[in-house]
């Protein structure tokens, strides 16, 4: 119930920030190809740039994964509140069944998956196998997304997570779809997500004349 009253409060003071922001979406043809060729859409973006891409696109029942621990629960409860579908689990605790749900939920249809490939703990900017999974099983492309802002807060987390500061303008960048080639191994294939993800990051911080980043918090 904690975890319930907390997501609401927390889904309110979301509402009146998405308020004060301008995002403008780049690159939206990119997804419509995806959908044309009737499969589902895996959006992948670096857990430091996810909240732009969640406040971009309320209410369009995309699919995606929260954790099962209690910061979880008040999460999910954001999520629902935000009309997203949030299925239980992480790298560490869970993703297995959480990634069995997410096929099933996304077999056959055109909805819309939002993925943090390298979350929730690290190491930043590398994609881990589960992505590789769902897009084998779904049968569908990967779709690179980076996002960024005019004035941008980076967070002392393990990514130096981003947060748009109240009226900044921003963009949501769509790159071109990654498919696995035939034959192509784990590794490469997410390899090349990864290029695909930070290229397209890069292009949103060109666009918001955003320079030198941080792309994580500097191990001492």
């Amino acid at each position: 119930m904690g975890g319930k009253i907390l997501g609401f409060l927390v889904f309110a003071a979301v509402v009146l920030w998405r308020a004060t922001l301008r995002i403008r979406l780049v690159g939206g043809e990119n997804r419509e190809a995806i959908i044309a060729r009737k499969r589902p859409v895996l959006h992948a973006i670096w857990h430091q740039r996810m909240v732009l891409g969640i406040l971009k696109f309320p209410y369009h029942r995309v699919v995606t994964m929260a954790s099962q621990s209690k910061d979880g629960d008040v999460i999910a409860s954001f999520l629902f509140f935000w009309g997203f579908t949030a299925v239980r689990g992480s790298s560490s605790r869970g993703g297995g069944e959480a990634l069995v749900e997410m096929t099933g939920v996304l077999r056959g249809t055109t909805r819309w998956a939002a993925l943090t490939p390298d979350g929730p703990r690290g190491p930043a900017r590398k994609s881990k196998p589960g992505l590789f999974r769902l897009a084998e099983e779904l049968d569908a492309p990967v779709l690179p997304v980076g996002t960024s802002c005019r004035s941008p807060k980076f967070l002392n987390s393990w990514d130096r997570y981003l947060l748009p500061l109240p009226f900044s303008r921003a963009v949501v960048v769509f790159g071109t779809p990654v498919e696995r080639l035939p034959g192509e191994t784990l590794e490469s294939f997410l390899s090349r997500v990864d290029e695909a993800i930070d290229r397209e990051t890069e292009e949103a911080d060109r666009l918001c004349e955003v320079v030198d980043a941080p792309r994580e918090r500097i191990r001492r």
